[in-house]
């Protein structure tokens, strides 16, 4: 895949990042509750479904402040061998 095609995505990922984070502002305690059951539902695909994602301190925060968006993109890196995978 070409550099380009690369900055351009993660440069996508940020503004919507910018975006969610803005719309949480607002609104605290939906933050917090979309980041609790982020949480919540890491640690159930970890047990019931062994997905194999590590649970470390780079997945939390990923998971504690992206919330369910975030808990959707380390799936996504995951499956597609980008990255929280074991070799």
């Amino acid at each position: 895949m070409s550099r380009q095609y690369v900055e351009i995505g993660t440069l996508i990922l940020a503004l919507i990042a910018l975006w969610l984070l803005v719309v949480f502002i607002q609104n605290p305690f939906a933050l917090l509750v979309n980041s609790v059951i982020a949480i919540v539902l890491l640690m159930l695909l970890n047990i019931i479904f062994r997905v194999g994602i590590p649970i470390n301190i780079i997945t939390v925060l990923i998971v504690a402040i992206g919330g369910i968006i975030g808990l959707l993109l380390i799936l996504l890196f995951r499956y597609s061998n980008v990255a929280f995978y074991t070799e």
